[in-house]
């Protein structure tokens, strides 16, 4: 096993703790959610009588997805420094920027909103030529900080900067990580000696292994060959991880880790899910 299975683990299990908090503190209330909802309009009188811990299973699984969401920066991190020696996570990168340039990163990411017909398709290579030129006609006096989920420097020499986002991102979303994207390739503008990826990037494929994804706010705002895709490999599912890995095993790895907190935990979920084990 190539990645750091003992601190994968730790992660994972840490998430599965806070799941769990959360659910038990709720717990009653979860099953007397046909009388009070606490005002969020949770009642549900019909699914209580068929299904009493449909609630708590469906708040298990909400909150098992938002606290995993975090432990995969840390994993990702934690492959990265028994790769490749280094790997940070909640990295915050300062920069000086110009206004115009600023400005410019702004008018690129307008443009992918216009109506149709006007609307233009990300082409992040030409947008960091047509920076370059703000850039070098302007001076820089305005200081930036761009927050990385995980960064770090591979074999190849290459900076790498990851957002790891929910594979499902809305319009929102994709508007501010283009905006993060060209806004760290406009920092690093000059600076020869350093190579840089900027990178959104997805833990699973939620069409299966080999599902086609199409999710269409990232066909909007995302370049699919330049800004969640290296070395030839679609940074979603096995294409992550194996591409922090350096290694085509990392993924199913990966997975065993996942594997093997399950058959520890099972008993103790499915006993606060009041589930037969059986």
């Amino acid at each position: 096993m190539t990645l750091p299975y003992d601190l994968v683990c730790a992660h994972i299990n840490q998430a599965v703790n806070v799941a769990v908090q959360r659910v038990t503190e709720r717990k009653e209330e979860l099953f007397t959610s046909e009388i009070v909802s606490s005002g969020n309009g949770g009642a549900s009188p019909f699914q209580k009588i068929l299904l009493p811990e449909a609630k708590i299973f469906s708040s298990f699984e909400r909150s098992l997805s938002a606290s995993l969401g975090k432990s995969f920066d840390y994993i990702a991190a934690d492959i990265a420094k028994a790769t490749y020696g280094n790997g940070e996570h909640d990295y915050h990168l300062s920069g000086q920027l110009s206004q115009e340039t600023l400005s410019a990163i702004e008018k690129i990411v307008a443009r992918y909103k216009a109506k149709k017909g006007e609307r233009a398709m990300p082409n992040t290579p030409a947008e960091i030529e047509e920076l370059a030129q703000v850039i070098e006609s302007s001076q820089a006096t305005i200081k930036r900080t761009i927050k990385s989920d995980v960064v770090f420097t591979d074999h190849e020499g290459f900076n790498n900067f990851l957002e790891i986002k929910t594979v499902q991102p809305n319009y929102d979303t994709c508007d501010k990580v283009k905006t993060r994207i060209l806004t760290i390739h406009a920092m690093h503008h000059g600076i020869t000696a350093q190579k840089v990826r900027a990178l959104a990037v997805f833990p699973h494929n939620p069409n299966g292994l080999v599902g086609h994804y199409s999710w269409p706010p990232l066909r909007y705002f995302l370049d699919p060959e330049y800004d969640w895709k290296a070395r030839g490999k679609k940074l979603m599912g096995p294409g992550l991880w194996n591409f922090i890995g350096n290694s085509e095993d990392t993924y199913d790895e990966l997975l065993d880790c996942f594997y093997d907190v399950s058959i520890v935990r099972k008993d103790e979920i499915l006993n606060l899910l009041s589930l037969s084990v059986e």
